[in-house]
């Protein structure tokens, strides 16, 4: 439970630090957000007014405790472009992103656990220099590149998907499954690269360790010792590196939203930055690190029970 706490005390020191950090980046930016609602009946007095009633008046301490405050309340105000509430409009952008990295982190595990697994029990046979190549390939390329060749393959020449956007699944389920599976593809492929190699490099440690060797020495078989002791033991570094491909996911969405159109979080942010809209990116950056830090602390906690060590230190 102590190991717990601390995790969870580092999370909410973090998510604090992050806040504090965007606050006072987004106050960085040039431009008066009065001045660009207002546009060209644009009025001092009225301009100040605006202000004050969008909480951009007075310190940098007042406003900030201000604001949050109402986010500790539920309140994240309301967006300077559409006058809509941002906690109705991130909900409905965050379902979608979820639903996006959720399927895409199933592929990813799909294609990165069998491939790490045969890879290492086939060294150095055609099998593993397959799998080998198929990752470096991955590694090598730029997540929006690999999208663009998805939507040309199957989208553009073969005809057999969409090219993107989205489709709401109590409309249309079958259209929204096919909308889906490229930008699924293009998540799974990305993440399985790197965690299938490292999936690989702990089983390949791990077979050479000398409780593996005394196993071996009592007469168990080579299946038996990979379920008893190499698996578990491989699962931990393996466990931290799809942690944090998650957290590379939820802050990279917003490319793949960008190449295949999808009305995600990450778009909805970029558009937010580029219209000036502060209250918008502020409650998505502040999701965005939650978001980080909840998983990281699962991930933690998840460490600590394969290898009880880590609540002992």
């Amino acid at each position: 439970m102590r190991y717990v706490a601390v995790r969870i005390a580092g999370g909410l020191l973090t998510i604090f630090v992050s806040s504090l950090l965007v606050f006072s980046m987004i106050r960085l930016i040039p431009g008066d957000p009065a001045a660009a609602i207002m546009g060209r009946a644009y009025d001092p007095e009225l301009a100040h007014l605006l202000r004050i009633r969008l909480g951009l008046e007075g310190s940098f301490i007042q406003q900030y405790s201000s604001w949050m405050g109402a986010v500790l309340h539920g309140d994240f105000g309301y967006s300077f472009i559409n006058g809509a509430p941002v906690g109705a409009q991130l909900q409905a952008r965050l379902i979608r992103t979820l639903q996006l990295l959720a399927g895409g982190i199933t592929i990813g595990l799909l294609i990165s656990i069998p491939a790490g697994i045969i890879s290492a029990r086939h060294k150095g046979k055609w099998r593993d220099g397959g799998i080998m190549a198929f990752t470096t390939l991955m590694l090598s390329i730029p997540q929006f590149v690999l999208g663009i060749l998805l939507i040309y393959i199957f989208a553009v020449r073969l005809h057999l998907l969409p090219a993107g956007g989205w489709i709401d699944p109590e409309q249309n389920l079958n259209g929204w499954f096919k909308a889906m599976i490229l930008p699924w593809l293009c998540v799974g492929m990305a993440m399985s690269a790197f965690t299938s190699r490292v999936l690989r490099a702990s089983i390949l440690e791990a077979k050479n360790m000398d409780y593996v060797r005394t196993a071996r020495s009592w007469g168990l078989s080579e299946r038996e010792i990979e379920r008893k002791h190499i698996f578990k033991n491989a699962s931990a570094p393996t466990l931290t590196v799809v942690g944090l491909e998650i957290g590379y996911l939820l802050g990279g969405a917003f490319v793949i939203e960008k190449v295949f159109a999808y009305p995600g979080i990450g778009q909805l942010t970029v558009d937010s930055i580029s219209g000036r809209d502060y209250p918008m990116v502020q409650a998505a950056v502040l999701l965005f690190a939650t978001g980080f830090v909840i998983v990281n602390i699962i991930v933690d906690i998840a460490y600590s029970f394969i290898d009880p060590r880590i609540r002992q230190k």
